[in-house]
């Protein structure tokens, strides 16, 4: 970590914005950043809120705008949105699945490029 801060310092009051903060990985990642006294918002399209002390925004992350809204005076971000579907739905479609999470992808991309 920098400057000698341990990793239970590292977070502490800084402001974390999760995508897909609500899914089976992103829902362990935000308690982990909770306890370590980060201030967690969560973009997500799931109605959810398993934290009362969390933000959670409903968005969609392939509109730039929103994306720029969203992470704004944000110090750091955790891209961990992906496309909900069967393994079936993959396998039978493959592209209905992977083609939006590329873009999701590339909009984060492209928002970091812009901010640089």
């Amino acid at each position: 970590m920098p400057n000698g801060i341990g990793m239970d310092d590292f977070f502490m009051n800084q402001r974390v914005l999760i995508t897909g903060g609500t899914g089976l990985i992103g829902r362990e990642i935000v308690g982990v950043l909770r306890v370590l006294g980060a201030k967690v918002s969560v973009v997500s399209l799931d109605a959810i809120r398993p934290y009362e002390d969390v933000q959670y925004i409903y968005g969609d992350l392939t509109d730039l705008d929103f994306c720029l809204k969203v992470t704004k005076n944000m110090d750091y971000v955790f891209h961990l949105a992906g496309i909900k579907g069967s393994i079936e739905v993959t396998k039978l479609r493959p592209a209905s699945f992977f083609v939006p999470l590329l873009m999701l992808t590339l909009m984060f991309l492209k928002l970091h490029i812009e901010m640089v």
